[in-house]
């Protein structure tokens, strides 16, 4: 008779490496031995950025999960936040001007990290969601994320034109 187990392997911080490979990959070695290009990925992406990460192989096989990134030796840490920041860049919108919708996309004029920044949203009561109480995430068509934090203190003709679409 066949289990199927759940096993979750915390890695020693100690004992992994991280750093990137000539062509820009990021590689990991652990507890000596080479394990090559891996990914990380947030297990709590909004809340706790630098823990609970998982590393997988390049075939999507978990390797392990590190418990705080910040337990890592200086040089490993700063690497693996690098490749986690550009993994899930998700920019800051701090203004919407408008919001417009031709045949059921929706068109946003906004400011993102302080420049103008336009960008489409598609099924928009599936593509904005709250991540926590008071921190709003919007999905464009393109797969790119944008984050509201603090929604509750957003200038109030941002908030106007966002709420019809929250419930």
């Amino acid at each position: 008779m066949k289990t199927d187990k759940l096993t979750i392997e915390f890695l020693n911080p100690e004992k992994c490496v991280f750093s990137f490979n000539s062509n820009g990959f990021l590689i990991m070695t652990l507890n000596g031995e080479e394990k090559g290009r891996i990914k990380l990925i947030r297990t709590y992406p909004y809340s706790l950025t630098d823990e609970y990460i998982c590393v997988h192989d390049i075939d999507d096989k978990e390797i392990g999960i590190i418990r705080n990134l910040n337990d890592l030796e200086k040089t490993s840490c700063e690497s693996a936040k690098k490749e986690l920041e550009s993994r899930y860049y998700c920019p800051t919108v701090t203004s919407i001007k408008s919001v417009k919708e031709r045949m059921g996309h929706f068109y946003f004029q906004t400011v993102v990290d302080g420049k103008e920044k336009n960008f489409t949203v598609r099924d928009i009561t599936r593509n904005m969601r709250f991540a926590s109480d008071d921190t709003l995430l919007i999905f464009d068509m393109d797969g790119n994320r944008y984050v509201i934090p603090e929604f509750e203190k957003t200038e109030p003709k941002s908030k106007r034109l966002l709420e019809p679409y929250l419930y």
